[in-house]
């Protein structure tokens, strides 16, 4: 009897060993989310390891943890060391950092093994998709194949958690930053304004090149503040150059633009009004009331759609001068918005403006 017990148990032992070997050795978790912001939004928050505690959920179970800084506080080379009771030790580098797209860190669990985690974001309906996975080899031992198997659940349940912490960091910082931009002194819209009637969510800043367009244009000034004084400096100027188009037979296409020339300490901006052509005309045309013939900036430019009241290009304006710096772009004095929406037409909420950054 005994030795039939000792028989059975052998091949128990043998037969739970042979499974283990038959599972897995790469274990994969992943979670996705969709946050109410723009990628580089996201990103900016993501890539800043000094920042993880305000939305990693390990930190927030032990608020005792201890954590230790190496290298830059962002991007590659950033590392973050933990020290915790309940959450163990280890540490966790960035390896990689494409901005505003992806970032891939090395983990280490010291005697728990090591992994990789990968945080990517793509454009979406409502904003940007979030989406966090970890890849782990656990190796030959039998334990950890078993142990493989649960990871989903208690590393899934984690990244659950702290997407959710993240998408409601974001948003409240976006919408932080909307307000203040909104209540500042001059600004006649009330401060409540969501998010997305000041920038447009769903898309980041990209890079593209544009090509010279012939374009009648004016000098003009107003209070950068003041929402009705750049609609009645806008107003006047684009009057001026319509009569001026029609006095000279000339065809007006395109929707109107504003190129900046310079901002006062006084807040005044200084601009040029001017509107494009459907053709350069074939003869020189005289200038009349100080409006003239020219051409639009050629070459390579970052563009971002902003949405919302002409006075709160401020956060549009940070985003592509964030987004140059992320991708080492050197921005030229050059700067213009493009008018999308007809204001006469369209609720000042939902006006869509085209801001270009020349870059070289």
């Amino acid at each position: 009897m005994v030795r039939n017990i000792l028989i059975g148990l052998v091949v128990l032992v043998v037969g739970v060993v042979g499974v283990a070997f038959v599972l897995p050795q790469q274990v994969h978790v992943e979670r996705s989310i969709v946050i109410g912001a723009a990628p580089d939004q996201v990103f900016n928050v993501i890539n800043d390891l000094t920042r993880s505690k305000e939305w990693g959920p390990w930190y927030k179970r032990d608020p005792k943890m201890q954590l230790s800084f190496e290298g830059p506080p962002a991007g590659v080379g950033a590392k973050l060391k933990w020290s915790s009771a309940t959450e163990g030790d280890g540490s966790q580098e960035i390896v990689e950092s494409t901005a505003f797209s992806s970032l891939k860190t090395k983990l280490d669990f010291g005697d728990d093994g090591t992994a990789e985690a990968i945080m990517t974001l793509a454009t979406t309906e409502g904003g940007t998709k979030v989406t966090w996975g970890m890849d782990t080899d656990v190796g030959m031992n039998p334990v950890g194949r078993y142990m493989g198997l649960m990871f989903d659940t208690w590393v899934g349940k984690d990244y659950e958690e702290g997407l959710t912490n993240l998408k409601q960091l974001v948003e409240a910082q976006a919408q932080s930053a909307t307000n203040a931009a909104l209540a500042s002194p001059g600004t006649a819209t009330p401060p409540d304004i969501p998010m997305s009637a000041v920038a447009d969510a769903s898309k980041g800043p990209e890079i593209s090149t544009v090509e010279a367009r012939a374009i009648i244009l004016t000098r003009a000034s107003a209070k950068a503040a003041d929402a009705a004084a750049i609609s009645a400096a806008l107003g006047a100027a684009y009057q001026k150059l319509l009569n001026y188009g029609m006095s000279n037979n000339i065809n007006v296409a395109g929707a109107p633009l504003a190129i900046t020339i310079s901002h006062s300490a006084e807040g005044d901006w200084v601009f040029d009004a001017a509107m494009p052509l459907d053709a350069k005309p074939d003869a020189t045309v005289a200038a009349a009331d100080g409006v003239k013939m020219g051409e639009t900036y050629a070459g390579r430019v970052v563009k971002l759609t902003h949405k919302g009241p002409y006075n709160t290009m401020g956060p549009t304006y940070e985003r592509i001068h964030a987004y140059t710096k992320a991708n080492n772009l050197k921005e030229k004095p050059i700067s213009w918005e493009e008018y999308v929406s007809d204001p006469a037409e369209t609720d000042e909420l939902e006006l869509l403006t085209n801001v270009y950054v020349a870059i070289e």
